[in-house]
C-alpha cells in the first residue's frame, strides 16, 4: 500500500478538525520565593495580594495584606490556614466559604510548617478562586482557577499537563514523519578504499 503525502495531510488536518478543545484548568505557578528576605507581591484578576514575614515562626512566621478585591480564607475574623499533609482529605476553595480583605501585613497564625492559604479575586466578571502553597517563610507555589465562580483543589505540584489539540499535533506530526521515512527511496552508498 502506498501512502501519498496527500493522504497524510489529510488524515492529519482531520485529527486536528476532531480534537475537544481543553477545559478549564487552574493555573499554578512555582514561586520558590524567601519571604525573610523580602515581601512578594502579584497580581491576579487585577486583586494585589502581598506576602511577608515576621520572624515568629512558632506564632505564625507568615504575614498577607489585599488589595483591590483580593482575600483570603479566614476563621474568626483572621486568616488560615489547611495543612498540606493530608488531614480531612484534599483541600478545596471555593463559594460557601469565609473570606476577608486585610489592608496591612496581617499574621496568618499557625502559618509554619507546609500549609495551603485560600485565595479569592473579586472582580466585576466574577470571582477567581486560588490558593498559596508555604512551608515556613517560602512562598512555594500559587494557582488559581481560570474560569470564574469555580473552586479550586489545592496541589502542592506545579505539573503540566497537555492539552488534547498538543497531543493531536504531536501525532499527526509523528505520522508525518513516519510517512516522509516510508516514502523515502534507498541510496545506497559505497565506499572504496584506494
Amino acid at each position: 500500500m502506498r501512502i501519498t503525502s496527500h493522504a497524510v495531510l489529510l488524515a492529519a488536518a482531520s485529527m486536528l478538525g476532531f480534537t475537544v478543545p481543553a477545559s478549564a484548568a487552574p493555573v499554578i505557578t512555582s514561586i520558590g520565593a524567601d519571604l525573610s528576605a523580602s515581601p512578594y507581591t502579584f497580581t491576579t484578576q487585577g486583586s494585589r495580594f502581598t506576602f511577608g514575614f515576621n520572624g515568629q515562626l512558632f506564632a505564625g512566621p507568615i504575614t498577607i495584606s489585599t488589595a483591590n478585591g483580593g482575600e483570603v480564607n479566614t476563621i474568626f475574623g483572621e486568616p488560615t490556614t489547611n495543612f498540606t499533609d493530608g488531614r480531612g482529605g484534599p483541600v478545596t476553595f471555593g463559594p460557601g466559604m469565609n473570606y476577608g480583605a486585610f489592608a496591612g501585613p496581617t499574621v496568618i497564625r499557625f502559618s509554619n510548617g507546609g500549609n495551603f492559604i485560600g485565595l479569592r479575586a473579586v472582580t466585576g466578571s466574577g470571582t477567581f478562586y486560588g490558593f498559596a502553597y508555604t512551608t515556613d517563610n517560602v512562598l512555594n507555589s500559587i494557582g488559581f482557577e481560570d474560569v470564574a465562580d469555580t473552586a479550586i483543589t489545592a496541589t502542592t505540584a506545579a505539573g503540566a499537563v497537555p492539552e488534547p489539540a498538543s497531543w493531536a499535533l504531536m501525532i499527526a506530526g509523528i505520522g508525518l514523519v513516519g510517512g516522509a521515512m516510508r516514502r523515502r527511496t534507498a541510496v545506497r552508498t559505497t565506499v572504496r578504499y584506494a
